[in-house]
């Protein structure tokens, strides 16, 4: 058996946040960041009447940051959110923090938000190239 089997060549994918430099404090900044970015795209929300639920930017700021921070660091920054959150930072939606969010109808999305993350970022994380998009040699991409 050789010592070169492909069972230990497996490298581990990558997303975005992967290629910036360092390791600790990198991941530190990112979680971080995506924790305050999903805290300032909850400001941008619009109340609408026949909904207790305003519409805010968050969704797309929790898909984001998962799909640039992968699976653990996207989900890492979802946890800081609602932790931070809960413990009185007012960057829920309309500006509400607290543990009284506990009783609002819109907490389920909160808890929501870790796990969509991650599934986001292990989707991100896998790396199938279709057929028409994969590298063809310069013979075989010419147009007859």
């Amino acid at each position: 058996m050789s010592l070169a089997s492909p069972a230990l060549l497996v490298r581990r994918r990558l997303v975005l946040a992967d290629l910036l430099p360092g390791a600790r404090m990198r991941d530190a900044a990112l979680v971080l960041g995506a924790a305050a970015f999903v805290g300032i795209s909850a400001q941008v929300a619009v109340s609408l009447p026949f909904t207790p639920v305003p519409l805010t930017m968050q969704p797309f700021a929790v898909l984001l940051a998962g799909a640039t921070l992968g699976l653990r660091r996207g989900a890492a920054g979802m946890v800081l959110y609602v932790l931070a959150g809960l413990a009185g930072v007012p960057w829920f939606a309309q500006h509400h923090g607290g543990t009284a969010i506990v009783h609002a109808a819109s907490f389920g999305y909160l808890l929501a938000y870790p796990f969509a993350a991650a599934l986001v970022g292990a989707l991100a994380a896998r790396t199938v190239t279709a057929p028409c998009c994969a590298p063809q040699p310069p013979w075989r991409s010419a147009r007859w």
